[in-house]
């Protein structure tokens, strides 16, 4: 061992300051930098590994990981430090300073990572005096207070505890519960929710056989208590902290009207809180005490606090700022973009058109993953969508955990920004073959999958369209996108209809017939997933179910829209019968 880290470590076990495990591993790097020693590698990996691990990148399945873990170069995941570099050697070295330290600090430390990596390591199973000292050591640190950060030294007693439930001992679990209860009567702040309701999470709710019955009803009335004082003058995400706990208690024991009382209290803080804060920040804490009153099957709240989402959604419209980007595009390009569109023939115009602007999926998937790596905390929070009435209609969450939500979401967008390219390529289209109603609707009804009982419908829609009378284009062309897909699923032997509740058919949702896997083999993937953005998706522009319930407003009719429709028509209009079939 080099003389430096000598000193260091006869300085650190010594020493009883408070100090952290991360200035610890600071130290000891300075000491032995580049040192390829032993001792010195056991050393600095000892005290860069980060407790209580939550990222399961690792795949270790273990308490202990990695403090980075990043993708290299070529393609494969790198870890630091990586437990490969554990031998037994370095294992034999943490024994030893496990040993010889009178730091609980140090010991903790040591003890862990002996107790953790054993196994998966080098495969030797530790002594089980490792995790009795393990256990005496966070013990030790919780009851001097050695930990600079009262949230660490919450970390460090719930592990003792866990350890202590794992080896079956009673004595150690007692001391444990004991150090923890005291811990929290120590460092609770009403203002800091994070420093309270720990211990009524582990031994409470997690029912706990070594607590006694008077430490229960302590820990209980103690929550209790603290939920009144959050009721009266704090922020309503302190009283939920405390209320959705007890509620949580109460209903596992079966008592509904504790469980609905103190759910109440929370509710109550979060509705009245809403006074007095922006109408979108009101709008998202009614959202949320609302699907605290759905976990609940608080009924007539549910319903109350709807009515209120439903009568601000208004203010959020009018409170939201719009925001635009323009580009120029000198015309001759535009026209000789428009030319390469045009040339060849009205069918192979048409057609042109209708493959143009499919929207690849993977490629859209791309640009969301590069715009999170460029912008990350855009997309590390939930966004919710709300329509033209500010009513909440939908969540994406973060890119993590709801990509998909993320790539419909800009796809959607990017639907609104190439809609300028799709506008021009059909308006030339029409001025350059002087198009007639009759041209369109012999283009469209050539394929199968659009029935002759419906063709003075598509006839009557198509010439709308042509005398930009988008509301009744958008009306009637709307359903007959549905039916030309119901009527390709059931060409290709699939079902359209499905048993409902009064043991008769109805027919499949329109949505559920473009998830249909005879859709997806007849278009691909690209095609119905754009299909699905475009007509049935709530978190896309959703034109079918919006149109047909009535819930787009007279201004969503608009040339955009009907241009779409239009494009979509002709996609469908591209399943042709071949070979006889």
């Amino acid at each position: 061992m080099n003389i430096e880290l000598a000193q260091l470590i006869s300085e650190l076990d010594k020493s009883d300051e408070k100090i952290t495990e991360s200035s610890i591993a600071t130290k000891i790097n300075e000491v032995t930098h580049e040192d390829p020693s032993s001792e010195s590698i056991a050393e600095r990996i000892a005290f860069g590994f980060c407790e209580d691990y939550q990222h399961k990148q690792s795949g270790w399945g273990t308490y202990f990981g990695p403090m980075m873990v990043w993708f290299g170069d070529d393609g494969k995941v790198y870890e630091s430090p990586s437990i490969s570099s554990i031998t037994e050697e370095v294992v034999e070295h943490w024994i030893s300073r496990s040993k010889s330290t009178a730091n609980p600090i140090l010991k903790a430390r040591y003890c862990g990572l002996i107790w953790d990596f054993s196994k998966p390591a080098i495969n030797k199973k530790p002594e089980y005096t490792i995790a009795v000292d393990y256990i005496n050591a966070l013990l030790e640190i919780t009851d001097k207070g050695l930990c600079k950060n009262p949230t660490e030294a919450i970390k460090k007693i719930i592990r003792a505890y866990k350890v202590a439930v794992g080896l079956n001992n009673s004595d150690l679990i007692n001391r444990c519960i004991e150090s923890a209860i005291n811990l929290e009567g120590r460092i609770a702040e009403d203002s800091k929710a994070g420093l309270w309701g720990f211990c009524f999470d582990l031994f409470v709710l997690g029912k706990s056989k070594y607590l006694f019955e008077d430490q229960r009803e302590k820990l209980i009335e103690d929550l209790e208590q603290r939920l009144i004082r959050l009721s009266k003058d704090s922020s309503p995400w302190g009283c939920e902290s405390a209320g959705v706990r007890l509620a949580d208690y109460y209903r596992v024991k079966g008592n509904k009207e504790e469980a609905t009382r103190v759910i109440k209290v929370v509710g109550k803080s979060f509705e009245d809180a809403c006074d007095d804060v922006a109408p979108i920040q009101a709008s998202s804490w009614l959202q949320h005490v609302h699907n605290i009153y759905v976990s609940f099957n608080m009924k007539s709240d549910i319903e109350r606090v709807t009515r209120k989402i439903t009568e601000i959604g208004p203010k959020v419209v009018d409170s939201m700022q719009s925001f635009s980007h323009s580009i120029e595009i000198p015309k001759e390009q535009l026209e000789a973009y428009l030319d390469s569109m045009t040339n060849g023939g009205l069918e192979n115009t048409l057609v042109r058109i209708a493959a143009h602007f499919i929207p690849k999926k993977d490629q859209v998937e791309e640009q969301v993953l590069e715009l999170a790596k460029n912008y990350p905390l855009t997309y590390l929070f939930t966004k919710t969508l709300q329509d033209h009435k500010g009513r909440p209609i939908a969540n994406i969450g973060s890119v993590e955990d709801d990509l998909e939500g993320h790539v419909i979401h800009q796809l959607s967008s990017n639907l609104n920004t190439n809609a300028f390219f799709l506008k021009h390529s059909l308006k030339k289209a029409l001025e350059v073959y002087n198009i007639k109603v009759q041209d369109l609707a012999d283009f469209v009804l050539a394929s199968p999958i659009f029935e002759e009982t419906k063709k003075d419908l598509i006839h009557a829609g198509l010439q709308a369209y042509l005398d930009q009378d988008y509301i009744s284009a958008i009306h009637i062309l709307v359903p007959q996108t549905e039916a030309a897909i119901r009527l390709l699923v059931e060409l290709t032997g699939g079902a359209t209809s499905k048993r409902n509740r009064q043991g008769g058919l109805q027919l499949r949702t329109f949505d559920d017939l473009l998830r249909d896997e005879k859709v997806q083999e007849c278009f691909g993937i690209d095609l119905s997933f754009y299909f699905r953005i475009l007509l049935t998706e709530q978190r896309g522009w959703n034109i079918r179910n919006d149109v047909c319930h009535a819930i787009s407003p007279s201004e969503a009719f608009n040339c955009s829209v009907a241009d779409r429709v239009m494009h979509v028509l002709l996609c469908l209009a591209q399943v042709r019968v071949t070979n006889g079939q």
